[in-house]
């Protein structure tokens, strides 16, 4: 790649009105037919809808540089037809409706420290059946030795990262603020992601094993590292496309905040193996649901597929605090981007709030007329009759929750089939720390629980729970703590 072209040598415009994506795509072209090359865009603002990439091509943004999404949906490349059934969500389907797309394509890279602005364009045709959603600003299938480097993306209205059966993928200093999920390796092998800040309208970094690549496969020996994560979802998440496996997954120093569903959740729904992952050093701030580990039997994949399994999971050195007050979060999805919906009110989740025990009806949802209510869902780590979870530890972890239930219901259902979130057996469990069920070998290792404010459930609650190990550490007793 020792060839540089600047492409305002090429006579590419950078007046942040013409779309200048067949002059870019010609210039890879050239490049790739001559062994490959960098295809250098100096400060400007330049207009793109698609660029297909090819091996050996590296795109770098230099500072002010600055990629503006075209316009409109129909101006980036049309989705490809597809021959093979399609059990994931769409937006997976598809790779060609990008900015940048690589397919079967080696040793490619796009770095920074330019910025990518998608412009908050969204589908009003919805002609993919992806929720509205417009193009995605990056989009790999099948590529080898990929890099992604200290760029920032705004206003994605589809996956900003989305990269499926790549290995040897190297993504560091990468800063986003998403309408949709952020970075999101599928069916990826070799994956480093590192020193990232990403806020997400869905969710932050989420692993996926979907049937993209028309067959099952697995993300394996992927490392996260140093990274901030805020999200009006999921903030870690592997699922819920989860049809192969999550096999060596490690990640640690994490800040996770302002989240409104999960910090750490860990989805096998579609008959995926989750095997031998380590999440350390995390703190969560103002997050709604620590921890959800589950498998369920919505088995949206091929008819041969069993129900997964979940096994040798290790989570340390985390710690969860409030305040646990509101606060501004990216809107998720075409319809909240609509209403501005800018403001998020913890204690009231739309669509289900008035079913919830122990929770007032909020029909206009405010800081003013907060009080009383229950800010948390329960964490909770449940396997399935027919498939225990395996070998969970949990090791030095400290909670202080919101706390302030004192009626609960003890009947907890079973309700795998439904899409899978943290809620899906309930938002109040009968524990205020973790509910446990179906586990066969749990560590508790210095796994504490205090509330802000009073709350008459036990710490833990463990149903058909086999080799269970516990120890806490001497001077601690469950409490109440001052708000910080």
């Amino acid at each position: 790649m020792s060839v540089i072209v600047n492409v305002k040598d090429r006579g590419v415009i950078a007046d942040g009105v013409t779309i200048v994506s067949p002059d870019v795509q010609r210039i890879v072209d050239e490049l790739a037919a001559c062994g490959g090359g960098t295809v250098l865009f100096s400060a400007g603002q330049y207009v793109l809808a698609t660029v297909m990439l090819k091996s050996n091509i590296r795109i770098e943004l230099e500072k002010g540089a600055v990629l503006l999404g075209a316009l409109n949906a129909s101006d980036y490349r049309p989705a490809e037809p597809l021959d093979f059934p399609l059990y994931q969500d769409a937006s997976h389907c598809y790779f060609e409706p990008s900015m940048f797309a690589a397919i079967d394509c080696d040793n490619v890279a796009i770095v920074g420290p330019g910025l990518i602005d998608m412009r908050s364009v969204w589908d009003p045709e919805d002609a993919k059946d992806c929720s509205y959603r417009a193009a995605k600003p990056i989009a790999f299938k099948n590529c080898k030795n990929v890099e992604f480097a200290d760029f920032r993306i705004e206003n994605a209205t589809d996956l900003a990262v989305y990269f499926a059966g790549c290995e040897n993928v190297d993504i560091h200093g990468l800063s986003m603020r998403v309408y949709i999920d952020g970075i999101s390796p599928d069916n990826s092998k070799q994956v480093r992601i590192r020193d990232c800040d990403i806020e997400a309208g869905d969710d932050g970094i989420v692993l996926k094993s979907s049937y993209t690549l028309n067959r099952t496969d697995v993300c394996k020996d992927i490392d996260i590292r140093n990274c901030r994560i805020k999200t009006r979802c999921n903030a870690l998440k592997f699922g819920t496309e989860s049809n192969g496996g999550f096999i060596n997954i490690h990640a640690e120093n994490l800040e996770i905040y302002d989240t409104r569903i999960s910090a750490i959740a860990l989805e096998s729904v579609d008959g995926a193996l989750i095997e031998n992952v380590t999440v350390k050093n995390v703190t969560m701030i103002n997050v709604n649901g620590p921890i959800f580990i589950h498998i369920g039997r919505r088995m949206r994949g091929p008819k041969h597929l069993e129900i997964g399994q979940i096994r040798n999971i290790t989570l340390e050195n985390i710690t969860v605090k409030g305040p646990y007050k509101p606060y501004d979060i990216v809107p998720c999805y075409y319809w909240t981007w609509q209403q501005n919906d800018w403001r998020q009110y913890p204690w009231y989740y739309e669509g289900i709030h008035k079913s919830l025990t122990c929770e007032a009806d909020v029909e206009n949802p405010s800081e003013d007329n907060a009080e009383g209510l229950i800010w948390q869902f329960t964490s909770n780590i449940c396997g399935l009759p027919e498939s225990h979870l395996e070998n969970i530890t949990l090791r030095n972890i400290q909670m202080e929750l919101d706390g302030g239930v004192q009626e609960y219901a003890t009947d907890v259902p079973e309700d795998p089939q439904t899409y899978p979130e943290i809620f899906t057996y309930g938002r109040v469990l009968p524990a205020k720390g973790i509910f446990f069920r179906y586990l066969d070998g749990l560590t508790l290792d210095n796994v504490t629980v205090r509330t802000y404010r009073p709350d008459a459930r036990p710490d833990f609650e463990f149903r058909g729970v086999t080799n269970l190990t516990r120890s806490v550490a001497p001077d601690f007793a469950s409490e109440t703590v001052k708000m910080k």
